[in-house]
Order: C-alpha cells, then structure tokens, then sequence
C-alpha cells in the first residue's frame, strides 16, 4: 500500500499520506464522493462555512480575532469566505437584475432633464456605462475598495494595521452580502418593493457594521455610533471624490474624442 500521489509507502488503513499530507482513496468516482470532494473543497462543508456565519452573527471578534492571533484552522479563511459571499450575491443579482434595471429607469425618468441636449446625452450614456461596468466588475470592484474602506476604519478605529483592519473588512462584508442575499431573495419571492429592499440593505450594512465593531474594539454605545457616523460620512465623500474624478476623466476623454457617447 502506496500513496499515490508521492509513492510513499503507507500503513495498512491509512486514510492519509504522512509525506504529502493527500488523502488514500481507493473507491471509484461516484456521485456522493465527487460532491463530497466539490463541498470539502470550496466551501469548507465540514460545517466551516456555516459555523462561520453563525459566529460571525453572535460572536464576531471571536473570528477575527481569532484569524488575527494565527488560529486558521477553527474558521473559514477570510478570502474564501468572500469569494463564497460574492459568488451567491452573483447569484442573486443574476435572478435580481430585471428588478435592479427597472428601478434605475424609474429613477432616470425622476431625474430632471438638462436643457442642454448634449450634457444630457453625455450624464445618460455615463450613468448606463458606469451602472455597467459596476454590475459586470463587481467582485473586481469590491477587492479594490476593501484597502480604501481599510485605510479609513485604521483612520477612525486606530487599533491594528492596514491589512489586519483589510481581513476584518473581509469578515464584515461577506457577511453583509450574504445576509443582503437572503433578504433578497425573501423580496424577490413575495415581490416586494425594491426600493424597500434597498432601505433594509442600508440598515443591515451600516448596522452590522456598527455591531462587528462594537463588539471587535470594546467600545461603548456612544462610541461606536460616532465612529459609525464618522466611517460613512468619510466613505461617503470618498465616493464622491471618485465620482467626481471619473465624471472628469469621462468628459476629458470625449472633448479628445478617445472615447464616444
């Protein structure tokens, strides 16, 4: 008996390879091992994902911290737990998304129209490709934006560095995006309004947001909501800074003609 992947000889009914750490399988290929395999490994089904949801829920500054201090192996890894976060967001949005443009249109059609035809066409087809872009590169943009959203709760929070307040950020939005697909799909279900929907994501975010870090640094009720305060206030402005820059750069690019509208 050898493994077969480093032709290491093995005990008699050893399950795994003691040089290579792989596991012996001797079974043909069914359904029940292939699925086992798929679950084991990319969603950590050996209840992993799910108890990191829950503790994440009761008990958050037991996973980051824990991550933090170097325990690894208690709790899903906080870029794998995100990636599974994005991935079932995805899902939703791909079921979602006839609801989503709807409700942009709607919004389109309150906005008032500018008397100049050209400004108009310009601030429609940038608000199209921009909404585009962001649906097509979300899981992009999201990777991009957590290092910012990091360097302002290292701004606020203080405590711990960059990249530390980086996997905390992991930790908090995953687990925003997975509640906000929950909720999602209850509403896509019953139809409710999607306006509506948005408010309850609103209140999930910012108040999940607010509980992680209570309970993450110690800190007292009033603390914690000034420092929420400050957080989205602070993000809120970096978010239009960018649009602003973008807005800029979009109208650059169409007055040198390197780009059409």
């Amino acid at each position: 008996m050898e493994c077969k992947n480093c032709q290491t000889p093995l005990l008699k009914n050893a399950k795994f390879c003691f040089n290579c750490g792989a596991k012996y399988i001797e079974n043909r290929l069914n359904f029940r091992t292939v699925s086992k395999e798929f679950f084991e490994t990319f969603i950590s089904w050996d209840n992993k994902f799910f108890k990191t949801f829950s503790h994440l829920i009761i008990k958050p500054q037991e996973v980051a911290n824990g991550y933090l201090n170097g325990i690894r192996k208690r709790y899903m890894q906080p870029f794998a737990y995100m990636l599974i976060a994005l991935t079932v967001y995805g899902i939703y949005m791909y079921f979602a998304k006839d609801m989503l443009i709807e409700y942009i249109n709607t919004l389109n059609a309150n906005t008032p129209i500018n008397p100049d035809p050209k400004i108009q066409k310009f601030q429609d087809s940038f608000n199209s490709k921009w909404f585009t872009f962001i649906t097509k590169y979300y899981n992009v943009f999201t990777f991009l934006t957590i290092p910012l959203l990091a360097l302002i709760n290292k701004i606020i929070f203080k405590k711990r560095n960059l990249v530390e307040h980086s996997i905390i950020l992991l930790y908090t939005y995953a687990t925003y995006l997975i509640l906000a697909t929950l909720f999602g799909f209850i509403f896509l279900i019953f139809q409710f309004n999607f306006k509506f929907l948005l408010s309850i994501n609103y209140i999930i975010m910012i108040g999940y947001h607010a509980y992680f870090y209570k309970k993450m640094f110690q800190l007292s009720l009033g603390k914690i909501i000034l420092k929420t305060f400050l957080f989205w206030l602070l993000m809120f402005a970096l978010y239009i800074v960018i649009i602003i820059i973008g807005m800029i750069v979009g109208a650059l690019l169409y007055k040198l003609k390197i780009i059409t509208f």
